[in-house]
């Protein structure tokens, strides 16, 4: 009996493999050029890693020296179920893998979800080509890791059962997906909006809106005040008019190049799909009116990640509509090729895709060139209350830990570790400034209650 080659299966499958190695490849060797800084990666890494001894996640950075429980900054207890992860291992490596892994069978549940409900092969590979391939997405990998990308998978679940009208396990997805940061009680909403729109369920779309709201509320009014204390630290920016607001919409220009350029790469449909716009809009509103971070604005970080299975759902609404129609059927397949071709040239010429650095051997003798920095590390001692650099925090999230602060003789850490070298990322002495950190320095070096510490003339530390 003859096997028939299924060449769209083999297609997918060996792009989802290919994204995988490549994400793995340039994550971890971005945390072993010691590149992965603390914010947000110690958060969550700590946050897991406490969770997987059974102890509340304390975050000292957050109100030092004492510290509080992750869940007075966001409410994200879906990370719960990433903590047996340290069951296996010590290694940090292994939650920026998972997150790399979590992306990735995203776009095999995306690729499930079209098996089943596209016809055009051409069509379901630009589906994953454009879920993948969005800069959105890479740039999300790139930086370390954060709790929305890890929603992304159980988000495209919560897509995939809507779409095999499988409810018990809708509402578990969606649970999950929310449990993994209190904003995305907003995108659940949304979701719940695209129920009642489309028509798939009315009843069920509802009953998200409220559950959803609801959730968001309780989390933003009760439970992080009560953790942190204070109120809700998210609050969003305060606006005089609606004009201001639209403004706020599209300016300055690099908003709306992030929205044309996020349409642009899944084609343009989700343009068309009246039901998911809403889901879209709120993304964009979150980001751009509500708050004037501008590192929220453009598809770098990874505020971006979370669009990924949305205007996937978008693209695959149209598609199932249109292409029964004899007069779509063809344009499907040319739309198929064309967003596949925008895709590659959006990731390799035009904003050059940091996933490309995979195949860079620059980059991974960038690797080598950090093993100095592994040598001054190890001679830190563990154990104790270190105050710490923000790119070496990275490497000692398990610890009892926070960045450098000059208010050192009020928190009264035990080691407080410095490497002054020139040349350095700025980010690397976050919060503080160089200038700051010299200043540091010299309060320490007379200090009678810090001994200095050289590992190298450049490299040393102060114990307590």
């Amino acid at each position: 009996m003859k096997i028939k080659f299924n060449w769209e299966y083999f297609i997918v499958i060996f792009f989802i493999i290919i994204y995988a190695v490549a994400a793995l490849a340039v994550s971890l060797n971005r945390y072993w050029q010691f590149n992965a800084f603390w914010y947000d990666f110690g958060i969550f890494d700590s946050t897991i890693w406490q969770l997987s001894r059974f102890h509340f996640p304390l975050i000292i950075q957050k109100a030092p020296p004492t510290g509080i429980i992750v869940w007075g900054d966001h409410f994200n207890p879906s990370a719960i179920f990433l903590s047996p992860l340290y069951w296996l291992t010590s290694k940090q490596e292994i939650l920026i893998a998972t997150q790399a892994i979590f992306v990735c069978l995203g776009a095999a549940v995306a690729y499930l979800t079209v098996k089943k409900t596209v016809k055009s092969s051409v069509v379901k590979i630009a589906l994953i080509v454009s879920y993948l391939g969005f800069v959105g997405m890479q740039n999300a990998l790139f930086t370390d890791v954060h709790n929305i990308v890890f929603a992304v998978l159980p988000l495209t679940l919560t897509i995939w059962a809507i779409f095999n009208k499988k409810w018990n396990l809708y509402f578990i997805f969606l649970l999950l997906t929310i449990g993994f940061q209190e904003n995305l009680a907003l995108t659940g909403a949304m979701l719940g909006v695209f129920l009642v729109l489309s028509r798939k369920n009315v009843k069920i779309g509802i009953i998200s809106i409220l559950v959803c709201i609801s959730y968001f509320f309780i989390v933003i009014k009760f439970i992080t005040p009560y953790f942190n204390h204070s109120p809700y630290a998210y609050q969003p920016e305060p606006f005089n008019n609606p004009f201001e607001l639209i403004a706020r919409f599209f300016i300055p220009s690099i908003k709306l190049k992030t929205i044309v350029l996020s349409f642009l790469t899944f084609g343009l449909l989700p343009a068309v799909s009246i039901p998911t716009l809403p889901l879209i809009v709120e993304q964009y509103f979150e980001r751009f009116v509500l708050n004037s971070a501008a590192t929220r604005w453009d598809l770098g970080f990874h505020y971006n990640s979370i669009l990924s299975p949305i205007f996937f759902l978008g693209s695959l609404s149209v598609v199932i509509k249109f292409q029964n129609k004899p007069i779509f059927s063809k344009l499907m397949k040319l739309w198929g090729v064309t967003t596949i071709l925008i895709v590659i040239f959006l990731h390799r010429f035009y904003l050059h895709g940091p996933l490309m650095q995979s195949t860079m051997p620059a980059f991974y003798q960038a690797t080598k060139d950090t093993e100095f920095l592994y040598k001054f590390t190890d001679k830190i001692p563990r154990g104790k209350f270190l105050m710490i650099q923000n790119n070496l925090a990275s490497h000692f999230t398990h610890e009892k830990m926070m960045l450098l602060d000059s208010r050192y003789n009020q928190i009264k850490p035990d080691i407080i570790v410095f490497d002054t070298r020139s040349g350095q990322n700025a980010n690397n002495f976050y919060p503080l400034e160089f200038s700051q950190v010299k200043k540091m320095i010299s309060a320490l070096e007379k200090d009678k209650n810090y001994k200095k510490i050289l590992v190298t003339n450049d490299q040393f530390y102060f114990e307590k």
